[in-house]
């Protein structure tokens, strides 16, 4: 009897737990054709990887299952798509072709629909001022006004993901944020907004690493000394970064490669400073990500860069770009010729205007 009693005691418990941890979706999709499935899909990283498939009955679908944690997830079929928190607790999806639709229903997916509801109103305003940039009547003043314009909704619109991921620090919903968009921090920022996260959630290797990486940056930040490094050039003559730095009043250290499209879209932004500043002490040296040679010095050529160039090829394992805890490119590193470290990350007209203050 006792025997009994434990393991009886023992199965309450294990029913117990999975209802506290038990999940229903329900959906909607009334474009749904009579043999239509709809997938429920674990993200993990840039795969999707199957975890059920239900039958659309009369326009609707459920799935049940336990979550013991929450995990990014999708639901799936044809171009209909909806990105939602696995979690706990009673959830709503209402599925549209040709959408991105929202879940509802448990603390992170009611967080996340809220965000992006906020985020599609910012975007929208973006898209006006976009559709007035294309007037070809424009004046030079209408112009200079619409880039102003630009500036400051980039501005707004990145402090509205820092708000959010601030508001939401300890959740699952603000993780995600945190993890996707960090790279909108200074060093000296993300900082305590890791710490904090990290003391809700101790053993993600993600943040973890961040925090890794982040402090690598601080030791690179603003004010500090440069670290030397050495690379071979396209020719395989090796150059220590300081000939560069001793050779220059200024010197802009550019992290990019062929691979990276926005590298190569801000690349004449980093050129047009080159041909202003070259004469009056500035000077560049690319340091590129690549692994492969043919295609770094191929985009060499192909965006006509007149500076220095050097690289390990050895990709995200760049042992300069782990210097100076570079995680995303392009990425800039501006070095006075007494090596103290006077700006990162300048990017577009940014460079010239800190060029400007620093060489007239």
């Amino acid at each position: 009897m006792k025997k009994f009693g434990l393991v009886t005691m023992a199965t309450l418990m294990m029913v117990a737990c999975q209802e506290k941890n038990a999940y229903t979706i329900s959906g909607t999709l009334e474009s749904a054709g009579e043999n239509d499935s709809v997938s429920l899909q674990l993200v993990e990283g840039r795969r999707l990887v199957d975890l059920q498939k239900v039958p659309v009955v009369n326009g609707k679908f459920v799935f049940k299952g336990v979550a013991d944690s929450v995990q990014l997830a999708a639901v799936t079929i044809g171009d209909a798509f909806c990105q939602l928190f696995l979690e706990p607790g009673q959830i709503t999806v209402d599925l549209k072709a040709n959408q991105m639709a929202y879940a509802l229903g448990t603390p992170n997916n009611n967080a996340y629909e809220a965000f992006m509801s906020d985020m599609k109103a910012l975007e929208d305003e973006y898209a006006e001022i976009a559709k007035n940039a294309q007037n070809p009547e424009l004046s030079d003043v209408e112009i200079a006004e619409i880039k102003k314009q630009m500036g400051e909704f980039e501005d707004k619109y990145y402090q509205a993901m820092k708000n959010s991921i601030a508001d939401n620090a300890g959740t699952y919903f603000g993780l995600n944020n945190l993890t996707n968009s960090y790279y909108l921090y200074s060093p000296e920022e993300l900082a305590p907004v890791l710490d904090t996260y990290i003391a809700a959630f101790p053993t993600n290797a993600r943040l973890q690493q961040m925090k890794k990486n982040n402090d690598i940056s601080l030791e690179t930040a603003v004010g500090k000394p440069f670290k030397d490094f050495e690379m071979p050039d396209v020719d395989g003559n090796m150059h220590k970064l300081s000939e560069y730095i001793a050779a220059n009043k200024v010197t802009l250290v550019d992290f990019w490669a062929s691979w990276c499209g926005p590298c190569r879209a801000e690349m004449p932004a980093v050129k047009a400073a080159y041909d202003a500043y070259k004469d009056k002490g500035f000077g560049i040296v690319g340091v590129s990500l690549d692994n492969n040679k043919e295609a770094w010095v191929k985009a060499i050529a192909d965006l006509g860069i007149e500076w220095a160039q050097i690289s390990d090829l050895q990709g995200w394992n760049c042992a300069g770009a782990k210097l100076y805890g570079v995680n995303s490119i392009p990425a800039t590193v501006l070095v006075a010729q007494d090596g103290s470290i006077l700006a990162r990350n300048l990017r577009g007209e940014a460079i010239q205007e800190k060029l400007a203050e620093v060489l007239e």
